[in-house]
C-alpha cells in the first residue's frame, strides 16, 4: 500500500466515524431510558438490579423483568447516571444529555467495527495498513439513519445499543483469541491473565443482552464440530469410535474449557429468563411464530435495498474467488464462510424459539437479526479484503472503483434526520425554562418516550430524571399538546 492509498483511507475512515458521532448526537433519546437508568418497584426493573445472577428466580422461583439482563441494566443505569453529570462541567445539562449517548454509541460503533477488522485482517494495530485497509471496507456498512432500521447494528435509542450492540461487541471480543488460534494459526494458549479474564467474563456475557446466549448455544458447538472435523480428517484409518474419540480429545483443552463454560452459562440465562415477567400477557404458537419469518425476511430485503446491496456484492465476490482462485487461503476463506452461512440459517430456525413480542411482529427484525447481519458484515470484508490482496494490477483499479460506488450508495443513503432531534431538545429547553410545576408542551414529538405524553400523569419517572440531570430546577411534570 502506498503513502497516498493509506492517507486516503484513514482519511475516508475518519471522516465516517466523525459523521456518525454527528448523527449519534443529533437523535432523539427515545424511550425506556427513564425506566432503565432509575427503575423503581413499580416499573419492575429494580429486581434485577439487585439480584445480579438471578439467584431469586433459580431458588425462590420469582417472576419479574429481565432477571437473566443485569450487565445490560447495570452498564446503562451507570453510565447516564454519572457520564452528564461529568460532561456538565465543561458543558450545558442539555448538551450533556446529547453529548452523553453520542459517546456511548460511537464507543460501541468502534468497538465492533474494530474488533471486525481485526477478525478480518489479522491485525490488531489500528496505524497496520491492512486494519485500515479492513475497516474502511466495512464502516460504511454501519448506518445510522438510512438502511438503520433493517441492517443496523448501532440502534437509534441508545438503551437498545446497550442490550444489542455492546453485548455483541464483547461476545466478539471473547471470541478473538480463539478465532486467532483456530483461524490463524497463533501459537500457544492463553496465558494465566487471559484466562482468568476470560472466565470472569463469561457471566458478564450471559447476563447481559437477550442475543447472547442463543449466539452462544449456536456458534460454539459448530466451532468445536469444526475441529473435530478437522482433526478426524487426518487421523490413520481405524475403528470409527477410536477415531472419533481421538479427534475429540486433540481439540485444545482450553476452547474445550472455555466452550463448555460459556455454554452451560448460556444454558443457566435461558433457564431464568423463562421467569421474565415482560414476556408474558404476548403469546402466540411457535407454529405462528415459524410462519411469520418469510414475512420477516421479505421486509429486510424489500423496503430499502441496503440488504440486497450488500448480498449482491457478498455473491460476486464470492463466485470470483471460488472461480479464479484456488489457493489454500482462499479455500480456507470459503470454508470459513460457509460456516457462517450454516450458523445464520440455524439462527434463524432458532428465533421463534426466544419468544415473542407484538412490536416484533415478524420475529425477525434488525435487531433480532443483529449477529446474522455481523455475519454478513464480515463475510463482505473478509472477501473484499482478500480480492485485493489477490486481483491484478489492472483489475484491482476496476474492483476498488466498484466498492467506491457502493460505498457512495450506502454514504447517501445514510442521511441524517434531525427533526424530532430538534423537537425532543425544543421541549428540554422549554421545560428548563419554566416555572410550571405541570408543563403543557406544544409538540407532537416523543420525549423520551416512544409515543407522546398526553398524561402527565404518565411522566413522572421521566421528569424525575429530568431533574436529577439539572434539567429542570425541581421535578416538573409534563403533558403535550398539539396545535
Amino acid at each position: 500500500m502506498t503513502k497516498k492509498t493509506y492517507l486516503i483511507l484513514l482519511v475516508f475512515l475518519l471522516s465516517d466515524l466523525a459523521f456518525s458521532f454527528y448523527q449519534h448526537y443529533h437523535m432523539p433519546l427515545y424511550g425506556d431510558v427513564a425506566e432503565i437508568v432509575i427503575p423503581d418497584q413499580v416499573k419492575g426493573y429494580y429486581h434485577v438490579l439487585h439480584d445480579p445472577l438471578g439467584l431469586d428466580v433459580l431458588i425462590r422461583n420469582e417472576t419479574y423483568a429481565n432477571p437473566n439482563r443485569y450487565f445490560a441494566h447495570w452498564s446503562a443505569s451507570q453510565y447516564f447516571l454519572h457520564m452528564p453529570l461529568l460532561l456538565q462541567k465543561f458543558v450545558s445539562p442539555i448538551d450533556s444529555i446529547y453529548l452523553s449517548v453520542a459517546l456511548a454509541k460511537t464507543i460501541i460503533h468502534l468497538l465492533v467495527l474494530y474488533l471486525l477488522a481485526v477478525f478480518v485482517s489479522g491485525k490488531g494495530n489500528i496505524l497496520k495498513p491492512d486494519f485500515l485497509l479492513a475497516a474502511s471496507l466495512m464502516t460504511f456498512l454501519f448506518q445510522t439513519s438510512g438502511y438503520n432500521r433493517y441492517m443496523g447494528i448501532i440502534d437509534p435509542s441508545v438503551i437498545y445499543s446497550f442490550f444489542y450492540a455492546l453485548p455483541l461487541g464483547l461476545l466478539l471480543l471473547f471470541f478473538l483469541p480463539f478465532f486467532r488460534r483456530i483461524y490463524y494459526s497463533h501459537n500457544g494458549k492463553p496465558g494465566i491473565a487471559v484466562s482468568i479474564a476470560l472466565a470472569l467474563f463469561i457471566p458478564v456475557l450471559c447476563l447481559n443482552g437477550p442475543l447472547v446466549p442463543g449466539v452462544v448455544l449456536i456458534a460454539c458447538p459448530l466451532v468445536l464440530l469444526y475441529l473435530w472435523l478437522k482433526y478426524y480428517k487426518i487421523l490413520p484409518g481405524g475403528p470409527l469410535l477410536k477415531n472419533a474419540v481421538s479427534a475429540f480429545l486433540k481439540i485444545p483443552k482450553y476452547v474445550l474449557y472455555n466452550f463448555a463454560g460459556i455454554c452451560l452459562a448460556s444454558l443457566y440465562s435461558l433457564y431464568i429468563g423463562r421467569n421474565n415477567s415482560l414476556n408474558y400477557g404476548e403469546t402466540i404458537s411457535l407454529a405462528e411464530r415459524y410462519s411469520r419469518i418469510p414475512a420477516g425476511i421479505y421486509y429486510l430485503l424489500t423496503q430499502k435495498p441496503g440488504f440486497l446491496l450488500l448480498f449482491s456484492m457478498i455473491g460476486a465476490n464470492l463466485l470470483i474467488i471460488r472461480i479464479k482462485h484456488k489457493t489454500e487461503e482462499a479455500r480456507k476463506l470459503l470454508q470459513f464462510i460457509n460456516w457462517i452461512f450454516l450458523f445464520a440459517l440455524l439462527y434463524i430456525l432458532m428465533l421463534p424459539l426466544g419468544g415473542f413480542r407484538s412490536y416484533r411482529s415478524n420475529i425477525i427484525r434488525y435487531d433480532t437479526i443483529m449477529p446474522v447481519t455481523l455475519g454478513m458484515f464480515y463475510i463482505f470484508g473478509a472477501s473484499s479484503f482478500f480480492l485485493i490482496k489477490c486481483i491484478s494490477k489492472s483489475r484491482k483499479i476496476l474492483y476498488i472503483s466498484l466498492l467506491v460506488m457502493v460505498s457512495l450508495l450506502f454514504t447517501n443513503a445514510d442521511r441524517p434526520d434531525t427533526k424530532d432531534y430538534v423537537c425532543e431538545r425544543q421541549a428540554l429547553e422549554t421545560m428548563s425554562r419554566s416555572n410550571e410545576k405541570v408543563i403543557a408542551l406544544n409538540c407532537s414529538c416523543p420525549i423520551m418516550e416512544w409515543h407522546e405524553i398526553t398524561d402527565y400523569k404518565r411522566s413522572d419517572l421521566n421528569a424525575g430524571l429530568f431533574y436529577y440531570w439539572h434539567i429542570t430546577n425541581e421535578k416538573k411534570l409534563y403533558y403535550q399538546t398539539e396545535n
